[in-house]
């Protein structure tokens, strides 16, 4: 096995650390990395219907929806594969948690993306994005505004809300 990146490799870590970076710092400019005509699919968790939409515009509004300057996504894992069906693709699997910032809850992901060369560079053609049931966590945090609430009052703006999350970052 060589020691050097495959062109996957390469294409993939650039994608996924300018992709989150780009979520976490500035989301309204996040459908940037999208083609114009695209596959952007989520689940309901509620409702479990899908919603899918088809277009550069459509994904903008559906992230301004969700408003994820709200969030902070953490990448734990990326894998990038060649697409076998057509040269200049890219598969990239992506796994991490989204953290609500007003009160740390976390919630486990996994988002699939297609990437294809477009001239010099690559972007999304389809994107899935499926929360991991039974992954949420609250992360213990000291926030100064829990110091003037009683104990009960702090530990239960620590609780998870995982329903309350999943509504808020539903797309249905």
């Amino acid at each position: 096995m060589s020691a050097e990146k495959t062109n996957e490799e390469i294409v993939t870590r650039g994608f996924v650390k300018q992709y989150y970076h780009t979520l976490n710092e500035s989301p309204q400019f996040l459908h940037m990395f999208y083609k114009d005509s695209c596959l952007f699919n989520r689940l309901g968790p509620l409702t479990h219907v899908k919603k899918t939409v088809w277009t550069r515009k459509d994904v903008k509004d559906e992230f301004l929806a969700v408003k994820f300057e709200d969030f902070t996504a953490e990448v734990e894992y990326s894998l990038g594969v060649p697409y076998p069906m057509e040269h200049g693709r890219i598969i990239v699997f992506v796994s991490g948690h989204l953290t609500r910032k007003k009160d740390n809850v976390r919630n486990k992901f996994s988002q699939t993306f297609l990437l294809a060369q477009q001239d010099n560079a690559f972007c999304v053609v389809n994107d899935i994005f499926r929360f991991k049931k039974g992954q949420t966590q609250t992360q213990t945090c000291f926030l100064t505004e829990t110091e003037s609430m009683s104990e009960p009052e702090r530990v239960a703006s620590r609780l998870p809300l995982p329903d309350e999350l999943i509504r808020e970052l539903s797309f249905t």
